[in-house]
């Protein structure tokens, strides 16, 4: 695998940073338009969207700064999936409410395009992990330099799908926890040996 730059993680939280701030514009509108209690439901959900805006906006910026970039076919649990599920699952249903019946259609917006985030986000539609010249880089632009990082173990797991679990840390603190593709454990393992930590037996 050859590092590039995550032109298309970078796209999506372009786009998703179009839509979180459209959607805190269109919420204090119909929160005007409500008044009362109404109003002030929308008026918080605007806050949130705008909340979200930022963490893609910092997401962006994480990622373009990063330069060429590898991206790890990393995984979470498969509980984690079925919690994501299901709140897209949630957020769907109410947002198709709020179309219909509710005559909301800047908050159901909003619920709509939170679950298709979480698609994004949670369910790994984007790269979760990449590995960059200097240390990690995650899916919302949050690093893990490797000048904090003072050791690392791999871990394999048995199943269908072969796993590494990666954990890398600096004294008795865990710093970063993934769970990798085995195809990307001898990159990592390269990156983090050229870097000078240290391999730990589990």
């Amino acid at each position: 695998m050859v590092p590039t730059r995550p032109v298309s993680t970078a796209a999506f939280h372009g786009v998703t940073l179009a839509f979180f701030t459209g959607s805190a514009a269109w919420l204090v509108r119909e929160s005007r338009e409500l008044g009362g209690r109404p109003g002030m439901m929308a008026l918080a959900v605007a806050v949130a969207a705008a909340g979200l805006a930022l963490v893609a906006l910092g997401a962006l910026v994480g990622l373009l700064r990063g330069g060429r970039l590898l991206a790890l076919r990393s995984r979470a649990e498969m509980g984690t999936y079925a919690l994501v599920l299901a709140t897209m699952a949630v957020l769907a249903l109410v947002g198709l409410r709020l179309f219909s019946s509710e005559g909301r259609p800047a908050l159901a917006t909003f619920c709509l395009g939170v679950a298709g985030w979480l698609a994004g986000v949670g369910l790994h539609g984007v790269p979760a992990l990449f590995l960059g010249p200097t240390g990690f880089i995650d899916s919302l632009g949050r690093r893990t330099p490797f000048s904090r990082l003072e050791w690392f173990t791999f871990q394999r797991e048995t199943g269908d799908l072969p796993r590494v679990r990666l954990q890398a840390g600096h004294g008795t603190r865990l710093l970063l926890a993934a769970r990798l593709a085995s195809s990307d454990e001898d990159a990592v393992r390269t990156a983090l040996v050229g870097a000078g930590l240290t391999s730990r037996r589990r």
